[in-house]
């Protein structure tokens, strides 16, 4: 039996800026305020830990403070680009025929974002809230990359309600429901929220092979049940995890016909995301990949999907959150931006008044486009996980990507990469997937200019 997968995803998990900045605290330490106490609150009386400053616990009725977070900004660089010259990831989309469906398949995508769910599968299953816009994860629900190190682990194969799962065609369960895979170098966490409604990604790279292993609901904190305690949890090695496959990232970045992978429709969990290298080049120099409510499956036994339903580099099919719509966008599908955009309003966009880092992601959508990846809660990419992305950016050249002037301060509170994506986001709320009338039924909803457009695959 499929286990659950991938449903609260990215419209779900873009959560509210002060969670963001609490989770990112405790995990690269912070100096949080608290009221005045000066530096000697360890000396102060308590009876519980709320009465203590935060980083300190109650013991012995005093407050004492408590060891430094880990560190788990990426300590090493990943050398661009990704995968072989040939790869499906690194073929320009600039010059692919549109298909004669593009326009059928979008309105398909825009009404889901919308809220229809006359398709969706399981019932109940859709965008939580109306947003025909794109966005870009980059914390809750995003991808944390690690170095991996010279010890391996036996890894069970179980998710974070506990069910057991199954190897891939690569990396198969032995017989105890294990998979033996490196394990960590240091200190990870699994993307959040903190919870067992995490997707909980994670990717151990192994520098010298230059492989990635990617996990799906990684597990790396217990309860004293021995349940787990889900995603956004540190600890110092992988207890548990949904599925573990791997790639070698100087080859296709894909996976046989038919198999899984961390991600429900096959794909790598680096192939596609937005990193630090490639903002560092000045250039998106890939294609991206793209997450939806819904990816196609008519097949009748979801379990089975049909070929037509799966395109390359797309392996399998979503076969538990799925729309059965036939024009809905297919695994692998590849979309590409327009030349000429409008806003929500139906206007023109002066794509000049955008910030630097909004037009390199624009530039990468017309240039190389994007490729259906996974299901997800609405019209999400991704990029690096703000817990281990690594800017190598002065404040200057950050602000200069923000469209700032180069000595404006910085927010202390944040990470340079946090500051950037953040900026995306903001000027991605100006750029829907598609424009049409405002209060309009969902499920027969219908635009007067989209701004994407689907594409030929690549074959």
């Amino acid at each position: 039996m499929r286990t659950k997968r991938h449903f609260m995803a990215t419209l779900y998990g873009l959560t509210g800026v002060a969670m963001a900045m609490f989770i990112l605290c405790l995990a690269l330490g912070c100096q949080t305020g608290g009221g005045g106490g000066g530096g000697d609150n360890a000396a102060d009386e308590c009876a519980t830990d709320a009465d203590c400053a935060a980083g300190e616990t109650c013991e012995a009725g005093e407050c004492v403070a408590g060891e430094e977070p880990p560190t788990l900004v990426r300590d090493f660089t990943l050398s661009l680009p990704l995968f072989a010259a040939d790869s499906a990831w690194n073929q320009r989309a600039d010059g692919a025929a549109v298909l004669p469906d593009s326009d059928k398949q979008i309105l398909a995508l825009y009404r889901v974002l919308l809220g229809d769910r006359t398709f969706l599968h399981p019932q109940g299953f859709g965008a939580a809230n109306a947003y025909p816009f794109p966005y870009v994860n980059y914390d809750d629900y995003s991808m944390p990359v690690y170095r991996a190190g010279t010890a391996v682990q036996s890894v069970p194969l179980r998710d974070y309600g506990g069910n057991e799962c199954f190897g891939t065609s690569k990396l198969p369960a032995g017989p105890d429901g294990t998979v033996t895979v490196p394990g960590p170098a240091g200190t990870i966490r699994p993307a959040g929220p903190a919870n067992t409604d995490a997707d909980g990604h994670l990717v151990l790279y192994d520098a010298q092979n230059s492989v990635e292993y990617d996990f799906w609901q990684a597990t790396t904190a217990r309860d004293a049940a021995g349940n787990s305690l889900g995603g956004g949890q540190v600890g110092t090695a992988v207890l548990a995890a949904g599925a573990v496959d791997f790639f070698d990232v100087r080859g296709p970045g894909t996976n046989p016909a038919g198999s899984s992978s961390a991600r429900a429709l096959g794909t790598s969990l680096l192939a596609g995301m937005i990193l630090p290298e490639d903002v560092q080049s000045g250039v998106i120099g890939h294609a991206l990949a793209f997450v939806m409510p819904g990816p196609r499956n008519t097949a009748p036994d979801p379990l089975s999907p049909v070929s037509s339903d799966i395109f390359y580099p797309a392996s399998t099919t979503e076969a538990d959150f799925y729309s059965t719509d036939p024009v809905a966008l297919a695994a692998g599908q590849r979309i590409r931006l327009k030349p000429s955009l409008v806003d929500r309003d139906g206007n023109p966009v002066d794509e000049g008044q955008l910030a630097p880092i909004t037009r390199m992601f624009l530039a990468a959508l017309r240039a190389h486009g994007a490729y259906l990846a996974d299901g997800a809660g609405g019209f999400g990419f991704t990029a690096e996980d703000i817990h281990t992305a690594n800017l190598q950016q002065s404040d200057g050249q950050v602000n200069e990507l923000i469209g700032q002037p180069a000595d404006t301060p910085l927010p202390p509170d944040k990470t340079k990469w946090q500051i950037v994506i953040e900026k995306l986001d903001a000027d991605l709320e100006l750029i829907p997937l598609a424009y049409g009338p405002a209060g309009q039924n969902p499920a027969t909803a219908t635009f007067q200019t989209a701004n994407f457009e689907v594409v030929e695959p690549f074959s």
